[in-house]
């Protein structure tokens, strides 16, 4: 079924119809409504700090875009709203920044009466595949499943499920006009949206592929308290030495120590110098050949860190610059952090070159070589939808070297930078949502020309549904065939 203006409006009822109240607390949260008034003063407070301080106007669209968007958006806001609904008109206006780390968050107090230990929610699980949506079974592995694993879902609760994965498309922020990231999320995360689609109901109606036909089948939602996750995706490596507090785990993959496995979950601040030095001088050690990198679903973190990896890898000097347009968060009063906003901005200035051009200041920073321990073999780079960021970072600096083979799909940020550094949130004084702003665009400046996409692997790869359900790791095999060829 296409994505038609019916089937918009039908999800937008879905949205905004659908709550079950569990408690008269919740109540009072879940279904308080806001007048237009109060709507549109948190509005305009959203417009001036996004118009003054967001590090993407300009990037891809002019201020002039932004300010007509924001205009409509407030001129629209003529009917009172809960929370949810609000926060969700607030997604459509962030996801044409085209910014990943900008986001609307719930108010503290909608979070503790929507905590998912107390509110009932879908013990199906369900994940998105090829525009279309999966049963991954009952998350109760006791529990005889009535969808078993694998059986393609037509509609949940009257929707088509293209139209749910459409509709998910432009609430979801992304960076520039990546697709991989929202694919990645939906695939990863499509059950934690059901309260976001269906709000809090007591069942579920399900429409499903038996061969031929369609079916349909009616379950009771249930509080989960301790779920297990389903086997799902590459099988993780119980054999891997890992360093807990630096998010890295690492192992050779061979008898000879040739070829060293490396997966960073993330980019943490802690220890990671320390867990570098140690895997690097194993590899001068062992004369390795093969450096294998998996930023796969790595979603970002310290740019020191990232600064850290690349100064073993990078040939010669290279520069990062991050600029920002203020010099002191606007409307203070609805935020905090100012005050370390400051203090960094010293840091930057003794840390980096500072030069300014009309309202926009710039801090250029270098990354160095490192003599000892450096390595300079073969390197292939593990990625996906799900690497963000700093992985983005690491992974422009490497394909602007044409040192390292790329393996996977288009990385979900950027190749010429992000939004990122600083994000203070702005609490609105009336819904009290949340609404993360970057306050530093980081520009790769390996990558000086802009294309709003992510770094694109030399060899793509595609999972299918059988592939992810018998926990294939098609990255990993092809950089050991690549490994394989070159000898």
């Amino acid at each position: 079924m296409p994505f038609s203006k019916s089937n918009f409006l039908l999800i937008l009822f879905a949205y905004f119809q659908i709550t079950t109240v569990y408690s008269q607390s919740k109540s009072n949260v879940l279904t308080k409504k806001y007048s237009p008034k109060q709507l549109k003063e948190d509005s305009e407070i959203f417009k001036t700090v996004t118009l003054r301080m967001h590090p993407v106007i300009g990037v891809y669209k002019p201020k002039a875009h932004y300010i007509t968007l924001f205009d409509k958006f407030i001129e629209s806001l003529t009917d009172s709203l809960t929370e949810k609904e609000f926060r969700i008109k607030t997604r459509f206006i962030i996801h044409e920044l085209e910014c990943g780390h900008t986001t609307s968050r719930f108010s503290k107090a909608y979070g503790k009466a929507t905590n998912y230990k107390k509110i009932k929610q879908s013990p199906y699980l369900f994940t998105a595949i090829d525009s279309k949506i999966y049963a991954l079974g009952h998350y109760s592995k006791k529990q005889v499943s009535s969808l078993i694993k694998g059986t393609e879902i037509t509609q949940l609760n009257g929707i088509s499920s293209d139209s749910i994965l459409n509709y998910l498309n432009v609430i979801m922020p992304s960076d520039g006009l990546n697709k991989t990231s929202d694919c990645h999320t939906q695939q990863l995360s499509l059950t934690n949206f059901f309260s976001l689609l269906f709000g809090f109901k007591d069942s579920i109606h399900v429409a499903y592929k038996n061969k031929n036909d369609i079916q349909k089948f009616t379950y009771a939602t249930e509080i989960i308290k301790n779920s297990k996750p389903i086997a799902f995706g590459p099988k993780p490596d119980s054999l891997l030495i890992k360093y807990k507090r630096a998010n890295m785990k690492h192992r050779f993959l061979d008898s000879e120590n040739k070829t060293l496995y490396l997966k960073i979950e993330a980019f943490s601040a802690s220890k990671s110098k320390k867990a570098y030095r140690k895997i690097f001088s194993k590899l001068e050690k062992h004369q390795s050949e093969n450096l294998i990198i998996d930023l796969r679903n790595n979603g970002g973190g310290s740019m020191n860190n990232a600064k850290t990896l690349l100064s073993y890898l990078i040939k010669d000097s290279k520069s990062l610059t991050l600029k920002t347009t203020i010099t002191s968060f606007p409307l203070k009063k609805y935020t905090h952090g100012n005050t370390v906003f400051k203090v960094i901005l010293s840091v930057f200035k003794l840390a980096g070159k500072k030069t300014s051009h009309h309202d926009t200041d710039y801090y250029k920073f270098m990354i160095k070589p490192k003599l000892k321990n450096h390595y300079d073999k073969n390197i292939i780079v593990l990625i996906n939808g799900g690497s963000f960021s700093a992985s983005c970072l690491v992974s422009a600096y490497l394909k602007s070297d044409n040192k390292a083979v790329f393996i996977g799909e288009e990385t979900g940020g950027t190749i010429e930078g992000c939004n990122a550094g600083i994000m203070p949130n702005y609490k609105l004084p009336n819904t009290h949502i949340k609404i993360r702003m970057p306050a530093f665009r980081v520009i790769h400046n390996v990558s000086p020309t802009l294309t709003s996409h992510g770094i694109l692997p030399d060899y793509e790869t595609h999972y299918t549904l059988d592939d992810l359900l018998l926990r294939k790791d098609l990255e990993l095999s092809k950089a050991m065939e690549v490994i394989h060829t070159k000898k």
